[in-house]
């Protein structure tokens, strides 16, 4: 009771009155004692650390400094109200609420610098590697930093509860429970996640690229946790669970370093030996210096002897894997060919089918025009073609091309 003899006005009022207006003295006196130390403490940590960080070239260091200030502060709120409730005798049930509160700010601000420091050094492909020598994908990057992340405030979490005097181990055997149910009616969802860390690992695609599935066709817009988002030809937007493009057959089109011609060229039954092998020979030496055509895949013969034509086979990788490209160099290789068919004297066949008839009924004179029944009977699809006899024991020699 020394304060209240100190302040004499105290002596007239009631016992209750008397410890209200004590406590709300000492209140105030610590409040203003836990600002106090707040500024000094600051003072005393943050001016040192921010000295030094202008004397280096870096900013990581000033960006640390400025986002572990907060953390910083709360945990000296912490400090400032331990000392505080042991200069006061508030009772030990004050004093003992006091630390636990204490206690439970100094941890939450540890873990809290902790979150605000990761957002400065989060996890970067050359360093994950220097720390733990392996690789990893930067798409992959955004989803790890925030795994890391909530994994550090789900650990600050438990330290708090613990703090706190919860049971922290009931709390999570109870969560397990809860989780099981939880992954189990949201499995379709958390095997979309796992299909998303798939894609990034193995890389079958990136945006923009041109993939084809069994079940969609198109350019890659954009690659999510839960789906893949694929622009088609006629400019539908799909999306596509991830779950489904890990288990599918991905054909990725721009992933192609040449494109691969493979055609036959049908030339006309009276060309020679001769021709022929001029023919093949010109081809040939067309694509082997061709400069964007690979020259060890390039397979020029003569392969056979069609209803209707001499086949040549032509075969050969073009070096380029832009489809428009392609294309356009596809166009000059076979105008350059057209070119070597003209000037050899050769012509393209066609499909063509030649029919004997022997004693046409009703044709006495071979050289007599047939009746449109006739011609309906021998099926001529126009009315100006020729139909050739043979004079030889009157056959003749109808031509139908087509």
């Amino acid at each position: 009771m020394d304060i209240v003899q100190q302040l004499p006005f105290l002596n007239d009022l009631s016992p209750l009155v008397q410890d209200i207006i004590l406590n709300l003295i000492l209140l105030i006196v610590s409040i203003i004692l836990i600002l106090i130390l707040r500024q000094v403490l600051t003072i005393i940590l943050i001016r040192p650390l921010r000295t030094l960080a202008k004397r280096t070239d870096t900013i990581i260091d000033d960006q640390l400094i400025t986002q572990i200030l907060p953390p910083i502060r709360i945990a000296i709120v912490g400090f400032s109200l331990i000392i505080t409730v042991n200069l006061f005798n508030f009772g030990p049930e004050v004093q003992e609420i006091a630390e636990t509160l204490a206690r439970t700010l100094i941890v939450g601000a540890g873990f809290y610098g902790l979150v605000k420091v990761f957002n400065i050094v989060s996890l970067r492909p050359e360093i994950f590697r220097r720390v733990t020598g392996i690789s990893i994908p930067e798409r992959l990057l955004p989803f790890l930093n925030t795994l890391a992340k909530y994994t550090i405030i789900a650990f600050g979490a438990i330290f708090i509860l613990q703090e706190l005097n919860f049971d922290v181990a009931a709390l999570v055997a109870s969560l397990g429970v809860v989780g099981i149910g939880i992954s189990l009616a949201s499995q379709d969802t958390v095997s979309n996640i796992f299909g998303f860390a798939a894609i990034v690992t193995d890389n079958p695609f990136e945006v923009g690229d041109f993939i084809k599935t069994p079940d969609v066709s198109g350019v890659v817009e954009h690659v999510g946790m839960r789906s893949t988002r694929v622009r088609q030809l006629d400019q539908a937007l799909v999306t596509v669970p991830n779950n489904l493009l890990t288990n599918a057959v991905v054909l990725n089109w721009s992933r192609l370093e040449k494109r691969r011609m493979n055609f036959t060229i049908g030339l006309t039954y009276d060309a020679t030996s001769q021709q022929i092998r001029a023919f093949v020979h010109h081809v040939r030496e067309l694509l082997k210096n061709a400069d964007d055509v690979d020259p060890d895949t390039v397979v020029v013969h003569f392969v056979e002897f069609g209803s209707s034509s001499l086949d040549i086979l032509v075969i050969c990788q073009v070096l380029l894997a832009d489809w428009g490209a392609f294309t356009a160099r596809k166009e000059d290789l076979y105008l350059d060919i057209m070119e070597i068919v003209e000037q050899l004297g050769l012509g393209f066949a066609y499909p063509s089918q030649s029919v004997y008839i022997e004693n046409m009924p009703g044709v006495s004179n071979p050289e007599e025009p047939l009746t449109m029944a006739q011609r309906r009977m021998l099926r001529v699809p126009r009315d100006n073609e020729d139909v050739k006899s043979n004079q030889s024991e009157g056959t003749g020699d109808v031509e139908d091309q087509t």
